[in-house]
């Protein structure tokens, strides 16, 4: 359970900070429109450099393996809970254990991005969209498109909502200089409320596009995927390109 929220958190991370205001369409329409340009470019693919340890891996699968177990209790009983007792036995974890799993939790060191190839991305325009085509990891993208007129991207049809403007105005982030962006999602988490996590049905997808002060384009792309508790489908892609 926690390792993939750990995931999802060095992902999150990318988008920087929020600078917390709604963008008005025509002006990150516009930044998008000249930071995606038409043509091949070769990008520089990058990955996130692992910084679970091995005793943050212990300790999450003693708490998935528990939180499928207690499912229904989570579910109906968590928000409620006053003795943290039950709390340690229901998360399977003794008193230190569940104080160095959680603060495991608020550590969230910085992710450190590594570069791990050269590939090659094709951006074409086809009416009012954007398609891209793409090798290796950057080929996840290939079902991706942008809508030029709405602003939005699509990923095989659903669309994703814009979220929040991200980046970061120092050098303090995984880029190790200061960047503007755009953050998007889709999110269908199916029947939340199932007692048992093994049936969970849930797919999230999330779209960032920014520019780095030294000039490249940055795009981050996340699929995750599950069907009856298993992972269907994992990709993600994060690439930067003049």
């Amino acid at each position: 359970m926690k390792t993939i929220a750990f995931l999802l958190l060095a992902l999150a991370a990318f988008a920087g900070k929020s600078f917390c205001q709604s963008a008005e369409a025509a002006e990150f329409g516009e930044d998008i429109k000249s930071w995606l340009k038409t043509g091949e470019h070769k990008v520089d693919v990058m990955s996130i450099k692992n910084t679970i340890t091995p005793r943050q891996t212990e300790l999450s699968n003693k708490v998935r393996q528990a939180m499928q177990k207690n499912a229904a209790w989570v579910r109906d009983s968590l928000a409620f809970v006053t003795d943290s007792t039950i709390l340690y036995e229901k998360f399977g974890l003794t008193k230190q254990e569940f104080d160095e799993y959680m603060l495991g939790g608020e550590a969230k060191p910085t992710p450190e991005l590594v570069k791990t190839g050269d590939e090659t991305l094709v951006i074409k325009r086809k009416r009012n969209s954007l398609t891209f085509k793409g090798t290796g990891r950057l080929s996840a993208l290939d079902s991706l498109t942008y809508n030029l007129v709405l602003n939005e991207p699509l990923y095989n049809g659903k669309e994703l909502d814009f979220s929040n403007k991200s980046g970061a105005e120092d050098s303090n982030n995984p880029f190790k200089t200061p960047w503007k962006g755009y953050h998007y999602t889709f999110e269908d988490y199916g029947d939340v409320l199932n007692d048992d996590a093994r049936n969970l049905t849930a797919t999230t997808i999330t779209f960032d596009i920014g520019r780095l002060q030294t000039g490249k384009t940055i795009i981050m792309f996340m699929l995750m995927k599950f069907v009856n508790g298993k992972m269907m489908q994992n990709a993600i892609a994060i690439g930067m390109f003049e």
